[in-house]
């Protein structure tokens, strides 16, 4: 009798220990992925309307809570102008203000650095 009680602690502390396991993947997967859009990659580099329009088709994809901008631009002095073209790319795909935009993957942004911390 002792011996199977003994079992079954062994059998629950493992299938507590997997379901810990298993919110802790869940809990980084929820945190990492994000999705990043440029003006210069996501427009300007798209010759065609039908890439334009499959561009701004993902940006509208994306929840809000996953959007970042980014420069895409190798020179430090051309980052603010490449970041708020970004964020002007992205408000004008989903119909959203500007502000709301720069808030929204600032605070995206800022989620996602400090999850790399961790």
């Amino acid at each position: 009798v002792e011996a199977e009680r003994k079992k079954q602690r062994g059998k629950k502390k493992q299938q507590k220990r997997q379901n810990d396991e298993e919110d802790e993947v869940k809990g980084d997967t929820d945190i990492l992925f994000y999705f990043g859009f440029s003006h210069s990659v996501n427009y300007i580099m798209c010759t065609s309307e039908k890439a334009k329009r499959k561009g701004i088709e993902a940006v509208q994809a994306i929840p809000s809570d996953r959007l970042l901008v980014e420069s895409d631009v190798h020179a430090t002095e051309d980052v603010i102008l490449g970041t708020a073209g970004a964020t002007a790319y992205a408000a004008h795909a989903r119909g959203e203000s500007l502000q709301d935009v720069a808030e929204t993957s600032t605070i995206n942004g800022l989620r996602f650095i400090s999850s790399l911390r961790s």
